[in-house]
């Protein structure tokens, strides 16, 4: 055998040795990405949600929880559209619900997003958004807490602001500090609060029809 075969040979077997240990070192995050994919190939709802139910389980679900929400406002409305609706919906953990609203502080332009789906979701986004703040007054003015402030109810503040053009006071709102960004947010809120346009699609980006 001739040098210049040996040395392509040898080349080729130690790419082929480092390509095997980068796969087994990445084997776990490239299981994450591949059943994102599924999630946001599936062709509805529920069974989104059976792919969603995957990161929402094991050891490392903060990492998965971490790597799936982290793919949402990338580029695929409809994988947005089942996470939205994911973190509303009784399936969803607590643990997903503040995944997904501390990534609004993160990347510019998905608080916006979020609003947009929070208002077509909504029956009637103003009167939605009239309890919501009739509720949250309650809880605000009573002397000892009613209620520990859920997730969800910090992802409809969250909404709420963006779309009466406060949203500083919604990156990064947790159960910790509601309180004192809620009545920062009042005391500096237009007043009547501006009318709320329901949108006719899901995300600003949607086309075609929306899955069931």
């Amino acid at each position: 055998m001739r040098l210049l075969p040996r040395v392509l040979l040898v080349l080729a077997l130690l790419a082929g040795g480092a390509l095997a240990v980068w796969g087994y070192v990445s084997r776990e995050r490239l299981a994450r990405q591949w059943r994102a994919y599924q999630v946001g190939s599936a062709a509805s709802f529920p069974e989104a949600c059976q792919g969603i139910a995957w990161f929402e389980s094991g050891p490392d679900r903060d990492a998965r929880l971490r790597e799936l929400i982290a793919k949402w406002g990338t580029g695929n409305p409809r994988f947005d559209l089942y996470l939205a609706r994911y973190a509303g919906s009784p399936e969803s953990s607590e643990a997903f619900r503040k995944t997904f609203s501390l990534e609004f502080g993160w990347r510019e332009g998905l608080l916006a997003r979020w609003a947009h789906y929070w208002s077509w979701r909504a029956r009637d986004p103003d009167r939605r958004i009239e309890e919501i703040l009739a509720y949250t007054d309650m809880l605000d003015a009573a002397k000892q807490p009613l209620a520990e402030i859920s997730w969800r109810e910090i992802l409809d503040l969250q909404a709420i602001f963006q779309l009466t053009g406060q949203p500083r006071w919604a990156e990064r709102l947790t159960p910790a500090n509601w309180r004192d960004r809620y009545r920062q947010w009042r005391a500096s809120r237009p007043a009547p609060l501006p009318p709320v346009r329901k949108p006719a699609n899901p995300m600003p980006d949607w086309e075609g029809p929306i899955p069931e």
